[in-house]
């Protein structure tokens, strides 16, 4: 042993294995931590996707068990209403009965409804003879009441109609003969309200398909002594019924079963398929009928259970461990190619050294020129290394996209897969637009006004509108001379003409002409008594948009500024653009009117009000934005305030990607402390909406510590904290959620180079 080993010095091996942990260990760490985060997301999404049938489940047996709720209500109160025909005349003749139930159409309107009728009571066999022969008429002579045999109390239906070949057979019939109908019609007089038999079988069941059944009974008693007169009632088929119920509803995905008091055949009242063995989802409901309860069992089909949810996350599972591997493969290639380079430069700085040691006697002037051979060799040796480096990147980038890209391609289960993965982008920037569309309908956008000249803007629209407008609808421009400057949000502007350049080309299917019209124009008093409460009488810069379509009738004029208000046809159009138009336009303080005819075309007028302040340069409509992400510069600093975790995160991974020093802070307090203790920090960059310290309040705190520091807000909704009136307040700076990395970078660097350095003097001024 050597006597460094003794003395406990590192040994060659155990060099070799300190080496050999710092090149693999950030590999095999990156490697766990990608595996781990890939099986927390595949899990998360399983459970993402259980959930989501689970709730879609419980929709469909609400919406199931909510119809039959409702169709019995409704069959309560037919007989409500019969029983008041009895307690309004006190005598009802057959002829009566039957022309108040032929109004009711119950074939037509409530399928499984067999009849109403009414069943008189009697205390004996005598007494309900008489009141059989009363009821007598010339299409019932006579009345049979059955069964025979003398019985504690007795009944017979002397009305039901529609008095058809199966009501026939019911007519005389003594339901206190039989035990299920008697405890339900003794429950309902003793009540004194409706009551549900269970399930029977129906005497009117005279054909050889039979039904279950059941009756629901309401009592009637003699206004004078209270005496127990008889009973309004319905018997009811429960295939008919249940079947109509479901007649218009979708059971592909659902099973439904109607029980009457407990589950089991012989209580089954209702059944819309065999259920399957085994189903995925099953729901048991309880239902109080008149005093009868139902129990509704609902259970998955096939065709819902279809698929399971562990596909969705094992295919996310499956790409997340593809993308870990392949990273780790190319931190691995780069750990590789730092270890042969930095062999190649002890390589050559051992031969650089023995060189220096032979010609150390040289002159000064063959040593520095020595040192510069070393440098740059040095520099090569790190240019070689970027330059694979990047080259091995770049190839590890292209197995990505392109394994993606064939994964999206082939993806064949479940059926819409890949649909779904490639539309999902697509969905996020649909449902951000329809955000801003919705809030410019409702005026709540946040407007960045600006001395505008509308010619100017229109001029440099033509590009734009007759690439939108297509071959077939030629674009005219007639613009006034010596127009009025307006005082608007150019880039809102912009949109609207362009929403009203698509409504009219989308009118004129078979081509046309759309003419873009600016004018200066006077709203007097009378035209503004005929129209807007709002509108103010005064000097207006006119933009108006004409088709020569088919125009529109009066009634769709009406509408047509309705958010969500369409007549294209399904998937071509939102009915948003004519509504977000309108709230522009309205934010704006202006007006909108709407003339068409069918026929006609369509002319959509909009007037916005006149700059009346001192002239000043028009500011530019447009401007093309710079590719490239402006990054930082050395020592710049940003304080980032945002109460949402995954929003914070995000958006600190960006701004130092970029190269700024970011610090963190999910609250107002937590920020103001760390700006106590950072004296370096040049910009707030907080959101609006937070818990105890929103950032107006977080923004006036800042600057009473720092009066040079920048403010930046960002938020997805503009509350009144930074708006009024629909308008930013004067100087504020506002990055509206969602934000890509790009209006990020270029609205962070532009408030640090001074461009809206207005913002934090504003906010010292209204302090």
């Amino acid at each position: 042993m050597s006597r460094r080993g003794v003395d406990g010095a590192q040994t060659p091996d155990s060099r070799n294995f300190m080496t050999f942990v710092r090149r693999y260990a950030a590999p095999l760490l990156a490697l766990l931590i990608g595996l781990a985060g890939t099986i927390s997301a595949a899990l998360l999404t399983a459970q993402a996707e259980a959930g989501r049938r689970q709730a879609r489940f419980e929709g469909l047996a609400n919406s199931a068990v909510a119809a039959i709720e409702n169709r019995m209500l409704g069959q309560l109160a037919l007989l409500r209403g019969a029983a008041g025909l009895f307690l309004a005349t006190g005598e009802v003749s057959r002829d009566d009965f039957r022309a108040y139930v032929g109004r009711l159409r119950l074939e037509q309107n409530h399928p499984g409804v067999l009849a109403i009728g009414y069943a008189a009571h009697a205390p004996d066999r005598a007494m309900l003879a008489a009141l059989a022969a009363q009821s007598r008429t010339r299409d019932v002579p006579t009345l049979r009441l059955w069964p025979e045999g003398e019985r504690p109390e007795l009944s017979a239906i002397l009305y039901l109609e529609p008095l058809n070949r199966l009501n026939r057979a019911a007519l005389g019939y003594d339901m206190l003969s039989e035990s299920t109908r008697r405890t339900a019609m003794l429950a309902a007089a003793r009540a004194g309200n409706t009551r549900t038999t269970g399930k029977v079988r129906l005497v009117q069941e005279i054909d050889p398909v039979k039904q279950p059944g059941f009756l629901i009974y309401t009592p009637m008693f003699r206004s004078g002594d209270g005496t127990l007169q008889g009973w309004v009632y319905s018997p009811l088929r429960a295939y008919d019924l249940f079947g109509a119920i479901f007649a218009r509803r979708d059971l592909t995905d659902l099973v439904v079963e109607v029980f009457d008091g407990a589950i089991g055949d012989a209580h089954l009242l209702y059944r819309s398929r065999i259920p399957q063995a085994g189903a995925g989802q099953v729901a048991i409901r309880q239902i109080d009928v008149a005093g009868r309860p139902w129990l509704i069992r609902l259970s998955s089909t096939e065709r819902f259970d279809e698929g399971s949810p562990l596909l969705l996350g094992l295919l996310v599972g499956v790409a997340g461990t593809l993308i870990s591997i392949l990273f780790a493969a190319l931190m691995l290639q780069q750990v590789r190619a730092r270890a042969e380079t930095e062999r190649e430069v002890r390589v050559r700085t051992a031969e650089l050294r023995e060189a220096n040691v032979r010609l150390r006697d040289e002159a000064t002037a063959r040593k520095d020129a020595e040192a510069q051979v070393r440098q740059m060799q040095k520099i090569e040796a790190v240019g070689q290394l970027t330059g694979g480096i990047a080259h091995d990147f770049n190839n590890m980038l292209a197995v990505i996209v392109g394994n993606l890209d064939m994964a999206e391609r082939r993806a064949s289960e479940p059926a819409g897969l890949a649909r779904a993965i490639a539309n999902a982008r697509q969905g996020a920037d649909k449902a951000a637009e329809l955000t801003r569309r919705l809030l410019a309908f409702g005026r709540r956008q946040p407007l960045s006004p600006r001395v505008i000249d509308a010619n100017q803007l229109v001029a440099g629209m033509s590009k734009l509108l007759r690439r939108t407008l297509g071959e077939r609808v030629k674009l005219e421009t007639v613009l006034a001379g010596g127009l009025w400057r307006a005082h608007a949000d150019p880039a809102q502007l912009d949109n609207a003409i362009v929403n009203l350049a698509i409504n009219g080309r989308d009118a004129m299917p078979d081509g046309g002409a759309l003419t873009v019209e600016t004018a200066n124009c006077r709203l007097d008093e009378s035209y503004v008594r005929t129209h807007e409460m709002d509108l103010v009488p005064g000097q207006y810069v006119l933009i108006a948009v004409s088709d020569t379509g088919c125009g529109m009738p009066p009634e769709i004029a009406a509408r047509a500024l309705e958010p969500f208000f369409t007549t294209k046809e399904v998937g071509r159009g939102t009915g948003l653009g004519l509504s977000q138009v309108y709230g522009f336009v309205k934010q704006s303080a202006g007006h909108l009117k709407i003339y068409s005819e069918p026929g006609q075309g369509t002319t959509i007028k909009i007037y916005l009000p006149r700059y009346q302040g001192s002239e000043a340069p028009v500011e530019p409509t447009r401007s093309v934005p710079d590719p490239a992400l402006p990054r930082a510069r050395p020592g710049e600093t940003i304080l980032l305030a945002e109460d949402e975790p995954r929003v914070r995160e995000m958006s600190v991974e960006t701004l130092r990607e970029l190269g700024y020093r970011v610090l963190a802070a999910s609250h107002g307090v937590a920020a103001l402390a760390i700006l106590d203790q950072e004296p370096d920090v040049r910009l707030l960059f907080t959101d609006v909406v937070m818990p105890e310290m929103d950032g107006r309040r977080l923004a006036e705190a800042a600057l009473a510590r720092r009066p040079d520091l920048k403010i930046l807000y960002t938020t997805g909704y503009t509350p009144n904290a930074i708006v009024h009136h629909g308008r930013l307040d004067d100087g504020v700076a506002l990055l509206q959620k969602p934000y890509s990395a790009h209006q990020l970078a270029r609205k962070v660097r532009d408030m640090l180079d001074g461009a809206d350095h207005a913002a934090s003097t504003a906010i010292r001024g209204n302090s």
